[in-house]
Protein backbone atom coordinates (compact mmCIF):
# COMPACT_ATOMS: atom_id res chain seq x y z
CA UNK A 1 0.00 0.00 0.00
CA UNK A 2 1.68 3.40 -1.07
CA UNK A 3 1.41 6.56 0.94
CA UNK A 4 -1.63 7.88 -0.55
CA UNK A 5 -4.17 4.98 0.47
CA UNK A 6 -2.59 5.76 4.21
CA UNK A 7 -3.28 9.97 3.31
CA UNK A 8 -6.96 9.07 2.27
CA UNK A 9 -7.99 7.70 5.38
CA UNK A 10 -5.99 10.57 7.28
CA UNK A 11 -7.84 13.37 5.14
CA UNK A 12 -11.25 12.00 5.80
CA UNK A 13 -10.15 12.16 9.64
CA UNK A 14 -9.51 15.97 8.81
CA UNK A 15 -12.62 16.39 7.06
CA UNK A 16 -15.03 15.06 9.56
CA UNK A 17 -12.60 16.69 12.52
CA UNK A 18 -12.54 20.29 10.76
CA UNK A 19 -16.75 19.99 10.01
CA UNK A 20 -17.66 17.83 12.67
CA UNK A 21 -21.56 16.65 12.28
CA UNK A 22 -21.78 18.74 8.82
CA UNK A 23 -18.82 17.08 7.09
CA UNK A 24 -19.51 16.24 3.59
CA UNK A 25 -20.62 12.47 2.76
CA UNK A 26 -19.99 12.64 -0.79
CA UNK A 27 -16.46 13.99 -0.20
CA UNK A 28 -15.71 11.56 2.54
CA UNK A 29 -17.06 8.82 -0.18
CA UNK A 30 -14.40 9.72 -2.97
CA UNK A 31 -12.13 8.84 -0.28
CA UNK A 32 -12.95 5.55 0.15
CA UNK A 33 -11.10 1.95 -0.60
CA UNK A 34 -11.67 -1.32 -0.42
CA UNK A 35 -11.00 -1.39 3.10
CA UNK A 36 -13.21 1.31 4.20
CA UNK A 37 -16.75 1.48 4.26
CA UNK A 38 -19.79 3.85 5.49
CA UNK A 39 -22.74 2.71 7.06
CA UNK A 40 -25.53 4.07 8.46
CA UNK A 41 -27.01 2.83 11.51
CA UNK A 42 -30.76 4.13 12.11
CA UNK A 43 -31.79 4.95 16.03
CA UNK A 44 -31.95 2.35 18.24
CA UNK A 45 -29.54 -0.33 16.35
CA UNK A 46 -25.73 -1.07 17.61
CA UNK A 47 -23.14 0.04 16.01
CA UNK A 48 -20.79 -2.68 16.66
CA UNK A 49 -21.06 -6.00 17.76
CA UNK A 50 -19.20 -8.64 19.79
CA UNK A 51 -18.16 -10.79 16.71
CA UNK A 52 -16.36 -8.07 15.22
CA UNK A 53 -14.62 -6.66 17.73
CA UNK A 54 -11.18 -8.20 15.97
CA UNK A 55 -11.19 -7.08 12.47
CA UNK A 56 -13.28 -3.57 12.47
CA UNK A 57 -12.50 -0.97 14.38
CA UNK A 58 -15.53 2.21 13.82
CA UNK A 59 -15.00 5.93 13.11
CA UNK A 60 -18.65 7.41 14.23
CA UNK A 61 -18.53 10.70 12.23
CA UNK A 62 -22.34 11.85 12.94
CA UNK A 63 -24.77 11.20 15.74
CA UNK A 64 -24.59 9.98 19.12
CA UNK A 65 -24.94 6.49 21.04
CA UNK A 66 -24.58 5.55 24.82
CA UNK A 67 -22.13 2.71 26.08
CA UNK A 68 -23.27 0.67 28.74
CA UNK A 69 -22.73 -3.09 30.50
CA UNK A 70 -25.48 -5.40 32.22
CA UNK A 71 -24.43 -7.38 35.27
CA UNK A 72 -25.50 -11.41 35.41
CA UNK A 73 -28.91 -10.03 37.36
CA UNK A 74 -29.99 -7.44 34.76
CA UNK A 75 -28.02 -4.47 36.37
CA UNK A 76 -27.22 -1.68 33.13
CA UNK A 77 -24.01 0.29 34.13
CA UNK A 78 -24.74 3.60 31.88
CA UNK A 79 -21.22 4.49 31.01
CA UNK A 80 -22.19 7.84 29.08
CA UNK A 81 -23.26 9.39 25.79
CA UNK A 82 -20.81 9.39 22.90
CA UNK A 83 -21.30 11.88 20.40
CA UNK A 84 -19.36 12.16 17.24
CA UNK A 85 -16.65 12.13 15.84
CA UNK A 86 -15.18 9.32 18.31
CA UNK A 87 -13.40 6.20 17.58
CA UNK A 88 -14.27 2.73 18.83
CA UNK A 89 -12.28 -0.28 18.55
CA UNK A 90 -8.84 0.72 18.77
CA UNK A 91 -7.65 -0.92 22.00
CA UNK A 92 -9.59 -3.98 20.60
CA UNK A 93 -7.12 -3.55 17.44
CA UNK A 94 -4.15 -2.80 19.15
CA UNK A 95 -4.36 -5.67 21.89
CA UNK A 96 -7.07 -7.96 20.46
CA UNK A 97 -6.41 -10.36 23.51
CA UNK A 98 -7.58 -7.60 25.47
CA UNK A 99 -10.98 -6.83 24.63
CA UNK A 100 -13.20 -4.17 26.66
CA UNK A 101 -16.32 -4.69 25.09
CA UNK A 102 -19.13 -3.39 26.47
CA UNK A 103 -22.64 -2.99 25.25
CA UNK A 104 -24.37 0.42 22.40
CA UNK A 105 -27.22 1.85 21.42
CA UNK A 106 -27.44 4.83 19.05
CA UNK A 107 -29.70 8.08 20.06
CA UNK A 108 -30.02 9.02 17.03
CA UNK A 109 -29.16 8.35 13.61
CA UNK A 110 -25.16 7.72 13.20
CA UNK A 111 -23.31 7.42 10.17
CA UNK A 112 -20.22 5.46 11.34
CA UNK A 113 -16.82 4.64 9.14
CA UNK A 114 -15.93 1.23 8.84
CA UNK A 115 -12.21 0.70 8.80
CA UNK A 116 -10.69 -2.99 8.58
CA UNK A 117 -8.12 -3.65 11.51
CA UNK A 118 -4.98 -4.60 9.28
CA UNK A 119 -5.76 -1.30 7.18
CA UNK A 120 -5.96 0.88 10.29
CA UNK A 121 -3.03 -0.74 11.98
CA UNK A 122 -0.65 -0.09 8.79
CA UNK A 123 -2.39 3.21 8.39
CA UNK A 124 -1.01 4.31 12.19
CA UNK A 125 2.39 2.45 11.70
CA UNK A 126 3.04 4.44 7.82
CA UNK A 127 1.32 7.62 7.85
CA UNK A 128 2.93 9.49 10.90
CA UNK A 129 0.52 12.38 10.58
CA UNK A 130 -2.13 9.78 11.16
CA UNK A 131 -0.79 8.15 14.21
CA UNK A 132 0.14 11.63 15.34
CA UNK A 133 -3.50 12.20 15.78
CA UNK A 134 -4.98 8.65 16.86
CA UNK A 135 -1.98 9.41 19.66
CA UNK A 136 -4.03 12.84 20.39
CA UNK A 137 -7.28 11.14 20.49
CA UNK A 138 -6.23 8.23 23.08
CA UNK A 139 -4.91 11.60 25.17
CA UNK A 140 -7.79 12.94 25.32
CA UNK A 141 -9.78 9.97 26.02
CA UNK A 142 -7.79 9.24 28.88
CA UNK A 143 -8.09 13.19 29.92
CA UNK A 144 -11.89 13.10 29.26
CA UNK A 145 -12.43 10.04 32.05
CA UNK A 146 -9.82 11.52 34.61
CA UNK A 147 -12.28 14.73 34.43
CA UNK A 148 -15.16 12.54 35.10
CA UNK A 149 -13.84 11.18 38.03
CA UNK A 150 -12.61 14.33 39.78
CA UNK A 151 -16.57 15.60 38.56
CA UNK A 152 -17.98 12.76 40.44
CA UNK A 153 -15.75 13.16 43.70
CA UNK A 154 -15.84 17.01 43.74
CA UNK A 155 -19.23 17.84 41.91
CA UNK A 156 -22.58 17.78 43.78
CA UNK A 157 -25.84 16.84 42.34
CA UNK A 158 -26.59 19.97 41.04
CA UNK A 159 -23.04 20.82 40.02
CA UNK A 160 -22.65 17.41 38.07
CA UNK A 161 -26.54 18.21 36.59
CA UNK A 162 -25.49 21.74 35.20
CA UNK A 163 -22.78 20.06 34.30
CA UNK A 164 -24.34 17.80 31.71
CA UNK A 165 -27.07 20.05 30.58
CA UNK A 166 -24.40 22.51 29.34
CA UNK A 167 -22.24 19.88 27.60
CA UNK A 168 -25.15 18.25 25.89
CA UNK A 169 -26.49 22.45 24.98
CA UNK A 170 -22.51 22.92 23.35
CA UNK A 171 -22.92 19.66 21.57
CA UNK A 172 -26.41 19.92 20.18
CA UNK A 173 -27.99 23.05 20.20
CA UNK A 174 -27.76 25.25 16.61
CA UNK A 175 -28.99 28.94 15.88
CA UNK A 176 -32.87 28.48 15.70
CA UNK A 177 -33.56 28.46 19.45
CA UNK A 178 -34.14 26.16 22.47
CA UNK A 179 -32.22 22.17 22.83
CA UNK A 180 -34.40 20.15 23.73
CA UNK A 181 -33.38 16.67 25.58
CA UNK A 182 -35.30 13.86 24.46
CA UNK A 183 -34.39 11.17 27.26
CA UNK A 184 -36.11 9.69 29.99
CA UNK A 185 -35.67 10.37 33.38
CA UNK A 186 -33.39 7.00 34.37
CA UNK A 187 -31.14 7.54 31.24
CA UNK A 188 -30.90 11.62 32.23
CA UNK A 189 -29.96 10.72 35.71
CA UNK A 190 -27.82 7.57 34.93
CA UNK A 191 -25.62 10.13 32.37
CA UNK A 192 -25.44 13.36 34.57
CA UNK A 193 -24.18 11.00 37.63
CA UNK A 194 -26.78 11.22 39.92
CA UNK A 195 -29.88 9.80 41.51
CA UNK A 196 -33.25 9.24 40.43
CA UNK A 197 -34.18 11.32 44.01
CA UNK A 198 -32.02 13.96 42.84
CA UNK A 199 -32.98 14.40 39.32
CA UNK A 200 -36.43 14.44 40.33
CA UNK A 201 -35.35 17.67 43.62
CA UNK A 202 -33.16 18.99 40.83
CA UNK A 203 -35.64 19.33 38.52
CA UNK A 204 -38.87 20.55 40.27
CA UNK A 205 -36.63 23.57 41.56
CA UNK A 206 -34.71 24.30 38.61
CA UNK A 207 -37.96 25.26 36.76
CA UNK A 208 -39.42 27.59 39.47
CA UNK A 209 -36.31 29.16 39.12
CA UNK A 210 -35.90 29.11 35.60
CA UNK A 211 -32.77 27.23 34.83
CA UNK A 212 -34.40 24.66 32.51
CA UNK A 213 -38.34 24.33 30.59
CA UNK A 214 -39.85 21.29 30.05
CA UNK A 215 -42.01 21.04 26.75
CA UNK A 216 -43.95 17.77 25.97
CA UNK A 217 -42.68 15.86 28.85
CA UNK A 218 -38.59 17.02 27.47
CA UNK A 219 -36.30 19.55 29.44
CA UNK A 220 -35.74 22.15 27.11
CA UNK A 221 -33.27 25.32 27.44
CA UNK A 222 -32.55 28.24 26.06
CA UNK A 223 -29.48 30.18 25.69
CA UNK A 224 -30.22 32.40 28.77
CA UNK A 225 -31.18 29.14 30.65
CA UNK A 226 -27.55 28.17 29.93
CA UNK A 227 -25.92 31.29 30.59
CA UNK A 228 -27.69 31.52 34.12
CA UNK A 229 -26.49 27.87 34.86
CA UNK A 230 -22.85 29.00 33.83
CA UNK A 231 -23.21 32.29 36.14
CA UNK A 232 -24.85 30.36 39.14
CA UNK A 233 -22.28 26.84 38.95
CA UNK A 234 -19.27 29.02 37.52
CA UNK A 235 -18.55 27.01 34.51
Amino acid sequence: MGEKAYSDLYQIVRIVEEKKGQADLQEIGLLLNSQMRLRIVPKGERIFYMEDGKSLVYFVIRGSYINYRISRNGKMNNLGRSTAPVWSGVDRAVNASNINFTENKTLEECIVLEIKTAYFLEAVEHDGRFGLYMIKNTIDKMTDISEKSDRLLFYDANELFAYFIIKFWEDHHDAAGDCTIEMKNADLAEEAGISARSLYRILNAWRKEDLISVKKGNIAVSSGQINRQKERFDF
